[in-house]
């Protein structure tokens, strides 16, 4: 199939300032909109709970009620008219998922139910329970989590009391109390748990509950005995109140919160900085490839091309204000492997046709290696195109992003290796070659004259 004739000779590189001016253009317009709106960033980059739930297997839950359920939920703790950003997904817990529930990944901007006034106070009550010498951080952002340091060791149990009481007493009757002495108690009955295993080979699901059973009362035995000088206590209030929400919503149907995971958005903001990193030096690994598989004429066309790609994406992300998530990355990341791709076949027929033409004008023979591929060109778009055309208008929530970012780029990347890497090839093509042509006339120059 062929939608362009092989013997077509469409001067491309002759209309090339159009392009240049179109492609600046956009470019500038995307970068103003980036200073002006930013980002709108999602819950991987400003911060968020997730959330998985589970249901009894034959349960009948939609996600669009879940997700109203949720926004609901969100709104009405917050106090804010706007939920923000909620996502709703399946679940799978495994190869294979879970035979006995049916979960779900929620995810909402919302990270604490307490604010840092209620946790200042709590961390004064803290102080003053535990006397002089008590020193108490309190996360700020993220979950709502305690670190309690002593000026001497306690004991574990009659601490852990203490704390309970304290929480109890404070409106905040679910919680969890760590200790140092208990995380590493936990992980060397984990390791001999391990060990066991290995040294056994194939054991029973019966065997292995048995001996996770005598651990645990092993486990209890020694930390009663046991004193630290450091504790953690993690407020669930978030998990404990959205778990009585469901219950109320789906009775009998939901059987809990199977975990809860808050991301503080400095965490969060390390992440976006990551992702941004990520995809300059996949820049700069490609053009060290380029350079080396081609020369160093065709690098620079090949990274204005990849550059011009994901500013123009991004700029219509900013543009647009779709959320900006860690998916919208690796649609980022795809562009650029995609976009790169289709420039090297360009390239590669150009340096084919310089081979078979060497003393053919440079701008008829890139016209020649573009045309020449340009049917190819159009079917891998085309068909590229109708798979991310199907995502975007079936599928939802951040696939539905992803697919977004990858119509743009496809489009986008297209275009670039066709009127902006070739006619920059040519630009530095003949830049080298007036250096060329003005060194060799002064080697030609009699030494005399050049006095």
């Amino acid at each position: 199939m062929e939608f362009i004739t092989p013997g077509s000779s469409w001067d491309f590189i002759g209309r090339r300032r159009i392009f240049f001016g179109l492609s600046s253009l956009a470019v500038l317009s995307s970068v103003i909109f980036l200073a002006v709106l930013g980002f709108n960033k999602g819950i991987d980059f400003k911060g968020g709970t997730k959330i998985v739930v589970a249901f009894k297997p034959d349960a009948h839950i939609a996600r669009a009620d879940l997700r109203t359920v949720l926004n609901d939920f969100v709104v009405k703790e917050s106090g804010q008219a706007d939920a923000g950003q909620i996502e709703v997904q399946d679940f799978d817990t495994g190869s294979g998922g879970s035979n006995d529930r049916k979960d779900f990944l929620l995810l909402t901007e919302l990270t604490s139910l307490i604010d840092n006034a209620k946790k200042t106070a709590l961390s004064d009550q803290i102080k003053a329970a535990f006397g002089a010498g008590a020193e108490v951080d309190v996360v700020k952002e993220g979950e709502d989590r305690f670190f309690l340091t002593l000026p001497a060791a306690l004991s574990v149990p009659e601490t852990y009391k203490k704390l309970s009481d304290l929480f109890t007493a404070a409106g905040y009757p679910k919680f969890v109390v760590s200790s140092d002495v208990q995380r590493q108690i936990e992980v060397n009955h984990f390791r001999q748990l391990q060990m066991f295993v290995d040294e056994e080979g194939e054991v029973s699901d019966d065997v292995i509950a048995q001996r996770e059973a005598n651990n645990q009362a092993a486990m209890d035995k020694e930390l009663a005995k046991r004193k630290d000088d450091r504790y953690s206590v993690t407020i669930e209030e978030f998990k404990t109140k959205l778990q009585l929400v469901m219950k109320e919503k789906y009775g009998e149907a939901f059987i809990g919160v199977q975990s809860s995971t808050a991301i503080s958005p400095s965490v969060a903001g390390g992440m976006l900085n990551q992702g941004i990193v990520a995809i300059i030096y996949a820049l700069l690994g490609i053009v060290i490839y380029i350079t080396i598989r081609f020369d160093v004429r065709y690098a620079p066309g090949a990274i204005v091309a990849l550059s011009h790609d994901v500013l123009i994406v991004v700029g219509c992300f900013s543009i647009a204000q779709i959320k900006f998530t860690m998916p919208i990355i690796a649609a980022v990341l795809t562009i650029a492997g995609y976009s790169i791709n289709d420039t090297i076949v360009v390239f590669d027929r150009i340096r084919e046709t310089i081979e078979q033409y060497p003393k053919a004008p440079m701008a008829s023979v890139i016209n020649h290696a573009i045309n020449h591929t340009l049917s190819r060109t159009i079917l891998t778009s085309v068909t590229t195109l109708l798979a991310v055309l199907s995502i975007f208008f079936l599928g939802g929530g951040l696939i539905r992003d992803f697919a977004f970012a990858m119509c743009i780029g496809v489009v986008v990347g297209t275009y670039s290796s066709i009127f902006v890497a070739s006619p920059l090839f040519l630009a530095l093509n003949n830049f080298f070659e007036k250096r060329k042509a003005a060194a060799d006339s002064v080697d030609d120059t009699p030494v005399y004259a050049r006095s």
